[in-house]
């Protein structure tokens, strides 16, 4: 298990879907949820976007564009990386970098470990669970960030984006794919009641718990709208940032700098 972290008189309180609780009741239910469903997380996410996430996270991945130009090898980050779709995406086209996918669910963590030795990659990607706001490396690591559909369910956001700038080396890149709580007309109404209503009773049928994508859609409901995402970002010290939309803003993907 992840290990816990103290925190002495927490007294600040975070959204955990529509629910107000502390950053530290948030990290441990966040890691025991996403541990209970870690088995079936892969499939859910292909039932919960209709397959497009793979779409998204490849567009992502290839908006690392500027790989291409440099032949030095580059260290990349994939926070929230879960069981590794970015990572392995990203070591596929580009074998030599060094990636870590960095994790608060160990259970997640090791599904990624069982993927990666299936694929035959042994030594690369690295894989470390722990919390994002309190991030194990030193200033300038990375010269690239990676997060797909995890920043929504950090206990600190602004602490999390943070620590993303502390590590970045200046010139790198963080790239973050989320959804977004609302789609544009017409067909919001219907994405509404999807999260609402569809979802949750798709989580209880196939993962055998409700509760837990329940949750999954109230985080996305109560997450940042594009332009108050782009103000943390800012505020977090990233600059030159731009978005991407996906189908009618379901989905967006936030691309900035470290200057």
């Amino acid at each position: 298990m992840v290990k816990r972290i103290k925190e002495q008189d927490d007294k600040n309180f975070v959204k955990f879907g529509f629910e107000k609780i502390s950053t530290k009741s948030k990290r441990n239910k966040v890691s025991d949820l996403f541990d209970s469903i870690s088995s079936d997380y892969d499939k859910m996410n292909d039932i919960m976007s209709l397959g497009s996430h793979r779409f998204w996270k490849k567009d992502l991945v290839e908006r690392i564009e500027f790989f291409k130009s440099q032949k030095k090898k580059k260290s990349v980050l994939d926070l929230a990386g879960g069981t590794g779709d970015i990572a392995f995406l990203i070591k596929n086209i580009w074998p030599k970098n060094n990636i870590t996918v960095f994790d608060l669910s160990k259970q997640m963590i090791d599904i990624g470990i069982l993927k990666s030795k299936n694929k035959g990659f042994t030594d690369n990607p690295k894989w470390i669970s722990g919390d994002s706001a309190h991030l194990p490396f030193k200033n300038s690591t990375f010269d690239i960030i990676t997060c797909a559909f995890g920043i929504r369910n950090v206990a600190e956001v602004d602490q999390t984006l943070s620590e993303c700038h502390r590590v970045l080396r200046p010139g790198g890149k963080i790239l973050i794919l989320e959804f977004s709580p609302m789609a544009v007309e017409p067909l919001n109404k219907i994405y509404d009641f999807y999260l609402k209503n569809i979802i949750p009773e798709i989580g209880r049928k196939v993962a055998k718990d409700k509760r837990a994508y329940q949750y999954l859609c109230d985080s996305i409901l109560t997450f940042y709208k594009p332009k108050e995402f782009t103000k943390i970002l800012e505020k977090s010290g990233f600059q030159k940032i731009k978005t991407i939309k996906y189908f009618f803003g379901i989905a967006y993907l936030y691309v900035a700098f470290h200057i």
